[in-house]
């Protein structure tokens, strides 16, 4: 399971990661580790992620990632992946978080529909970077960054302003709002409080999302949804109404965002500004999607190439190489989606069928490259978070669990 590739030339403002940061042990030792991790000490150094059915019966090219993010990070930071397998698992949800913050559909397991996981995985990010702090990261993720140099220093240090990380998305033509694939916060954060308040409320009583862009919480909300020209439904609405039942989360982000709370004084439109180090999630997460139209099949092809293949380079070995280079030079991570279930193409699904399970890791391939990269390698350039705007327009005066009028 230890990344594989072409030993890697020189691109600008790429280094070797010392072999001192890394973490040196076998690749039993750290799945040991993984189906087993330890109770929660004092040190919020903590990255979280979840899969339903447990790390084993996760897709291999998602278990090499999280086993790279180990790598990378190294003894200062401990790695889990929890799961919804009962109280025999030792990485059972139920040992790391109380029935009372989670709605009946994950503590009785009625929740339904295709997107179990996903949901469940939804419910339980936020409480878990409440209680303990760290990092969140979905199971598609590829780091090419420590996550000290991303973002933890910078909330870790009392002279700055900032609380809370993530990265942002267009979500309508010319608006863009910040993701859930990926957080970082410390342990007690308000704003996090909150935020799982309005979606645990969506869950109160039902066992899937469907619906959720019309609750009360949220429908007064546009919804979220790709650019119409990647929407093959011809019931455009509908689709756009699924999409934002799937990522519901964040529309409550966006509730929380526009929201000024008479009774306390919160305000999301100052902390979104103020406290929010914010990333661009098309530069930093999404650079590979955003070079390839988000054409999953174009993304297979780019990273099944051989990345130093004997005899003369065509147009496509030159682009995969441009773009490889400068994602493992210029992009913090790289996130791999499936997005709405028959929704958009990904590379996540090609993966994910067995007759491709190991194309990732092929040797000599750029894809193994992106696997060497993301455990040997590291950047030079400093990260700058985007310039947030005051909200003035739009702004929503009620309860963080109070309907709009």
């Amino acid at each position: 399971m230890s990344p594989t590739g072409a030993i890697p030339g020189a691109i600008p403002g790429v280094i070797p990661l010392p072999s001192c940061q890394r973490d040196r042990r076998s690749d039993a030792e750290i799945l040991a580790h993984l189906t087993s991790p330890p109770p929660v000490s004092a040190s919020e150094r903590n990255v979280w992620a979840f899969w339903h059915t447990g790390f084993a019966a996760m897709r291999p090219w998602t278990q090499r990632n999280v086993v790279g993010w180990v790598r990378r990070l190294g003894p200062e930071w401990t790695v889990r992946v929890l799961d919804h397998q009962g109280p025999d698992s030792p990485a059972s949800v139920v040992h790391f978080l109380e029935a009372a913050v989670l709605p009946d559909a994950v503590t009785q397991r009625t929740m339904d529909g295709v997107s179990v996981g996903p949901h469940t995985a939804d419910l339980i990010r936020l409480p878990l970077l409440h209680r303990y702090g760290g990092v969140w990261m979905d199971v598609g993720t590829l780091l090419f960054r420590h996550l000290d140099d991303l973002c933890w220093r910078v909330l870790a240090d009392p002279t700055t302003p900032y609380e809370l990380c993530g990265f942002n998305i267009e979500v309508r033509p010319g608006v863009t709002a910040m993701m859930n694939s990926f957080l970082a916060a410390r342990r007690g954060n308000g704003f996090v409080r909150r935020w799982h308040q309005i979606y645990a409320a969506l869950w109160t009583g039902v066992t899937s999302a469907e619906g959720f862009h019309k609750h009360p919480l949220l429908s007064h909300l546009p919804l979220l949804h790709p650019p119409a020209e990647r929407i093959r439904d011809p019931d455009r609405e509908g689709a756009m109404g699924r999409v934002t039942d799937y990522i519901a989360q964040m529309q409550c982000f966006e509730r929380l965002r526009q929201l000024v709370d008479p009774e306390d004084g919160f305000s999301g439109p100052k902390y979104y500004k103020g406290k929010v180090y914010l990333l661009s999630g098309l530069d930093e997460l999404y650079y590979f999607q955003k070079r390839t139209g988000w054409n999953g099949g174009e993304q297979f092809r780019l990273l099944s190439l051989q990345r130093d293949g004997e005899g003369e380079r065509d147009e496509l070995h030159t682009r995969a190489e441009e773009i490889v280079n400068d994602m493992v030079a210029n992009s913090a991570l790289m996130k791999l989606s499936h997005g709405p279930p028959g929704e958009l193409d990904a590379l996540a699904d090609l993966w994910d069928q067995p007759q491709y399970e190991n194309r990732d890791i092929e040797p000599g391939t750029f894809a193994a490259y992106l696997r060497y990269a993301s455990v040997n390698l590291t950047q030079t350039r400093e990260m700058k978070p985007l310039q947030v705007k005051l909200e003035t327009e739009n702004i929503l005066h009620a309860g963080v669990l109070e309907a709009k009028n």
